[in-house]
């Protein structure tokens, strides 16, 4: 007989299959999955107002959340001393637009080129690249207490970095026919001192020969990557001069992210 359990904690969705089980979301492989999906009001009190420079991602020290279904948290990076947005972070988000045009600049940063989250009504947006220049600024997934698997996210486009990407900023044009941007995620361990151990990656193109790859929310398989503690992102291209001259937005956002529970 077919078993589905559902319930919600802390915004995340749990689903216990059975082998049997043929309902979207389990595989008929017994795993229990879990998926955060950002919804309640504890999510909500995350969403800064205004995007830019607002008083949760920039005025206070260490903008940080956590599910306790999952085990997933976030904090912003601290680099130069400061631990703020705009050196890379996970923030919760419920800004969409359906034209671009409306939202060009970094003051709509997190603004999802969508017509709405992937379910619900919140999601998070991504900021941040690794480079030799800056430093590593990749945004961070980890889990709190002990590693897990990370089995697949949804992802969109900002109207941000699209319109940059399509029509140029004042800081970097149009991507040309040649040009791509991707996101690369890359899995970390921790020995036994605690210091992080490279794992594997897996890449997901945002824009592929100067156009997007994909339209509304686009599903990610994570579960290459393996038993990690933590995920890092980093958003990449292949022009000229590399991470050192990539000035396009390096935003993208994710919703529903789910977790296998061993």
């Amino acid at each position: 007989m077919k078993k589905l359990f559902l319930f919600l904690a802390l915004g995340a969705m749990v689903v216990s299959c059975s082998p049997s089980d043929d309902r979207g979301g389990c595989l008929n492989d017994g795993k229990e999955r879990v998926t955060l999906d950002f919804e309640g009001a504890y999510w909500d009190a995350l969403i800064d107002n205004p995007q830019y420079n607002g008083e949760l991602l920039y005025k206070q020290e260490g903008y940080s959340w956590y599910d306790e279904a999952t085990d997933l948290y976030s904090t912003v990076n601290e680099l130069w001393y400061t631990a703020a947005y705009w050196n890379g972070g996970l923030a919760v988000s419920n800004y969409y637009t359906t034209d671009y045009t409306t939202a060009t600049s970094f003051m709509e940063q997190l603004t999802v080129f969508t017509e709405g989250a992937h379910s619900g009504n919140n999601c998070i947006v991504s900021n941040g690249y690794a480079c030799e220049m800056m430093g590593d600024a990749r945004s961070v997934l980890q889990f709190k207490t002990e590693a897990g698997i990370i089995e697949s996210a949804w992802v969109a486009h900002t109207a941000y970095s699209y319109s940059s990407a399509v029509q140029g900023n004042d800081m970097a044009d149009a991507l040309t026919a040649e040009q791509s941007i991707w996101i690369e995620a890359k899995g970390y361990t921790l020995d036994a001192e605690g210091n992080e151990v490279e794992g594997s990656a897996v890449t997901l193109y945002l824009y592929e020969n100067g156009k997007a790859s994909f339209s509304g929310w686009k599903e990610w398989n994570l579960s290459a990557l393996g038993k990690v503690n933590k995920v890092k992102f980093d958003v990449q291209w292949n022009g000229e001069g590399g991470s050192d001259k990539f000035m396009h937005p390096a935003y993208f956002a994710l919703d529903d992210i789910t977790v296998v529970k061993e």
